[in-house]
């Protein structure tokens, strides 16, 4: 016959909550990435012809390092030097007999074959050949053999400059294989040459996002601590996508500077400024729940709404289909009841 207890119902509780009214508007599509920066340049410097190896402008050993056009090594070998110079003096003895033919049959000509005849020098490269006017005067230089020997010298002239290995941009020495004074042979590998005033940085970009990028687009680059100390370009775009990370490739030019230099192998940040994304509105990624649902603020109530993701980054998701003027949570929310209620903090 007892009574039962009366029920006392919770009293309702009103708890403040972060929201943003939906307001679609063009936002920058901003993208936070990193990487790790290689040099642009990298080169194997091989031999193309034999010698002893000498020192260039600076020692030859890891380390050192030569601005463009500096003097790297040196492929010695006199005895081709002195063949040269010995062809050279045999072609100027084969052009010194054909002049007194010239001088008869091409008068006309004589005088620019003799100025250069004597700017032959068999310690000097060849000057230019003077210009063959006539069929009869080619036939003439051609039965003496003077073009075939002129070209010959050239060849080999050419083939002296490959004994000077001069440094193809600013760089190191990396990897050096052999000590100066060792003997090669065409194709001997010397060392390997790096660049060092300019770099490449290659981050990953969600496939989501890769069309607000292009090539020329200017990229922000920080180090570790979030110092911005240099200003890349997007140099091209990996045509493939990195199927384990559903990412592709975006790599980023970086000129070193004097103040704060780069080296190979350093990790940096990436700030992209990509074109702007139309009409949407921004909310934090943790607002998110459920993969595609934001909640909504209606009379003190959390609405779940559905919506469309635009585009991400690290921090901030952009998205559509929020009627204007809602009030869009931007925080996660545990605990729901229904004797909760929800008041908006701005």
């Amino acid at each position: 016959m007892k009574q039962p207890p009366k029920v006392a119902l919770p009293q309702k509780a009103i708890r403040g909550i972060h929201t943003i009214t939906a307001n679609y508007k063009d936002l920058p599509g901003t993208i936070e990435t990193s990487g790790r920066i290689t040099a642009f340049d990298e080169i194997i410097i091989s031999s193309e012809v034999s010698g002893r190896l000498a020192k260039g402008d600076k020692l030859f050993k890891n380390g050192a390092s030569f601005q463009k056009g500096e003097l790297i090594v040196v492929v010695k070998n006199e005895e081709f030097i002195f063949q040269l110079q010995a062809s050279r003096s045999q072609f100027m003895q084969n052009v010194a007999a054909s002049l007194a033919d010239i001088k008869i049959d091409f008068p006309e000509s004589y005088d620019k074959w003799f100025s250069f005849f004597e700017k032959i020098h068999s310690h000097q490269n060849l000057p230019s050949l003077p210009e063959i006017t006539n069929s009869k005067e080619r036939v003439f230089l051609a039965a003496k053999s003077i073009l075939n020997d002129y070209y010959t010298i050239q060849s080999n002239e050419a083939r002296l400059m490959k004994h000077y290995i001069r440094a193809p941009f600013n760089g190191t020495l990396k990897l050096v294989n052999l000590e100066v004074g060792s003997a090669i042979n065409p194709g001997t590998q010397l060392a390997t040459f790096t660049r060092t005033d300019l770099f490449e940085l290659e981050v990953p970009i969600a496939s989501e996002n890769i069309d607000i990028i292009k090539p020329g687009m200017k990229v922000q680059i920080k180090n570790k601590k979030g110092e911005l100390f240099w200003t890349g370009t997007v140099n091209r775009i990996a045509e493939v996508m990195n199927a384990a990370t559903q990412s592709v490739s975006v790599y980023i030019s970086i000129p070193s500077t004097f103040d704060h230099p780069l080296y190979d192998g350093m990790y940096l940040s990436a700030h992209i400024e990509g074109k702007a994304i139309n009409q949407v509105i921004g909310i934090p990624r943790d607002a998110i729940f459920n993969g595609n649902y934001v909640h909504v603020l209606e009379a003190k109530k959390l609405k779940a709404k559905a919506i469309e993701k635009v585009f991400y980054n690290n921090e901030t998701v952009y998205i559509k289909g929020i009627p204007e003027g809602s009030e869009v949570v931007t925080e996660p929310i545990m605990g729901i009841t229904d004797y909760l209620e929800f008041e908006s903090i701005k």
